[in-house]
């Protein structure tokens, strides 16, 4: 008889929708539900595979928008998580971070007697500015959680720090799914540097073009896929720093039209004042791109290493970024040898690989509540 576990998150993403896909066409003993608690408003440009999405559900939810600084925060308040839940009748239920729709989830187990994984993308970086009542909610879930999963080393530090128990965490490291993104044939190595990403404060993508525009190497390009509210400025600044004319704004790009630029591009780079992972990262990886990331990317340390298939820097230090831009194409050499050493570091972010943390904690739930 298969153990039915529900999975409760925000919003179908692409790369989320894969990861369920994979688990519930690949663990034959489990039986996996999704449910979705946020309104489509949240779910940015992305285009999800409909034919992936299986037994999911979604509960109906008011959502308020908060402004921030470097990204807006949502809060979502669904109605009838429990109710749901009591239709489902889970064996385990796993809790994506600590919303009011986890915080339903959590009480209906406690009641009901189902154990409970707290599961996370967040870290000590990423959550540095969070208030006092987000902070109590953490402690509050990680006290009552059986077992606990996080998407990177850096989150599991964070689960640490907020009190979960070392031997009851497990990690699922955040992933997509790479095939879509893995180059065949032999790679070509061009001089365009690409960037993918929003164009918000956050993702630092001027401190990229201060950098840029401070390399000795003036043959280089950037190529800058993504949209958003800072692209005027972008432009603004590009063209007072003397390099519009080496700067490409391609706008959000999906499906071959993105691959085709990792295809052709040179090298990758990441320039965030935060982020809690980065999965452009692991895309470019498959690419067989070198990486150029900054420090505050909290999946740089699980992406990169230095030296050998690309560089973690800190993106206010300019001449230490231009540096690296500039190291990494010496030349065609350099950029192949670091190229491959990506490539060659993609297979730990494999489904087959990444499910095996998840499982486990699935388990580790289970065992905690028969003893």
């Amino acid at each position: 008889m298969k153990t039915k576990v529900a999975i409760i998150t925000n919003v179908p993403s692409p790369y989320r929708v894969d990861f369920f896909y994979y688990l519930q066409t690949h663990y034959d003993e489990y039986d996996f539900s999704i449910i979705y608690y946020c309104n489509d408003s949240m779910a940015r440009q992305w285009k999800v595979d409909e034919e992936r999405i299986m037994n999911s559900y979604y509960v109906p939810s008011k959502t308020i928008r908060i402004k921030k600084r470097f990204d807006d925060h949502y809060i979502s308040f669904p109605v009838g998580v429990g109710k749901l839940l009591g239709k489902l009748k889970p064996q385990v239920v796993i809790a994506m971070e600590y919303s009011p729709a986890i915080l339903q989830a959590m009480h209906w187990c406690r009641k009901n007697h189902v154990p409970y994984v707290s599961w996370t993308d967040g870290t000590i970086n990423s959550e540095k500015n969070i208030g006092r009542l987000q902070k109590l909610s953490r402690k509050y879930i990680f006290k009552r959680a059986d077992s606990f999963i996080g998407s990177s080393h850096a989150s599991q530090e964070n689960q640490l720090s907020y009190g979960a128990s070392k031997e009851h965490c497990h990690i699922s490291l955040l992933t997509v799914d790479l095939d879509k993104y893995y180059i065949k044939g032999e790679k070509t190595y061009g001089s365009e540097l690409l960037y993918v990403g929003s164009l918000i404060e956050r993702k630092g993508v001027d401190l990229l073009f201060e950098a840029f525009a401070a390399c000795g190497n003036k043959n280089l390009r950037l190529v800058v896929v993504g949209d958003g509210p800072e692209k005027q400025e972008l432009v603004a600044l590009a063209g007072k720093l003397g390099i519009a004319d080496r700067i490409e704004f391609k706008g959000f790009l999906s499906g071959d039209a993105l691959r085709n630029c990792y295809k052709s591009a040179g090298a990758f780079v990441l320039p965030t004042r935060e982020d809690c992972f980065g999965l452009v990262l692991i895309e470019a990886m498959c690419a067989k791109l070198p990486i150029i990331v900054s420090k505050f990317s909290d999946g740089a340390a699980e992406t990169v290493t230095q030296g050998e298939n690309g560089y973690i820097i800190d993106p206010y230090n300019k001449q230490e970024f231009a540096k690296a831009i500039d190291d990494v194409f010496e030349s065609e050499n350099m950029l192949r040898r670091m190229g491959n050493a990506s490539f060659n570091g993609t297979d730990k972010f494999s489904f087959a690989n990444v499910s095996r943390g998840y499982i486990e904690a699935i388990e580790d739930a289970l065992k905690l509540t028969d003893v």
